[in-house]
């Protein structure tokens, strides 16, 4: 298994490449964060909603900033899922 954090491996784009090399050499590969706020973690969880895997990705560190923008995403019982009652607080831009 390789573990790739989309924002120190080239950005999304980047990414990407890494997990075609991976899956290229039958490689397993595990995605998380690198520590990102809110906004970024969503854009990971996008980027790897479009790879059909079965294993927990570790994008749940956004949750332990106390100062964090409120967002829908939430962590259940190990799953990362978006509460559609809640929205995106950007007030603060």
């Amino acid at each position: 298994f390789i573990i790739l954090k989309p924002s120190l491996h080239g950005g999304i784009a980047g990414c990407a490449e890494w997990v075609r090399l991976a899956e290229e050499r039958q490689t397993g590969w595990w995605m998380t964060s690198a520590l990102e706020s809110s906004i970024g973690l969503n854009a990971i969880a996008q980027f790897s909603a479009e790879y059909p895997i079965d294993t927990h990705q570790g994008l749940g560190t956004g949750m332990i900033y106390t100062d964090n923008i409120a967002s829908p995403l939430k962590v259940e019982k190990g799953h990362l899922k978006v509460d559609s009652q809640e929205i995106w607080d950007l007030s603060e831009f």
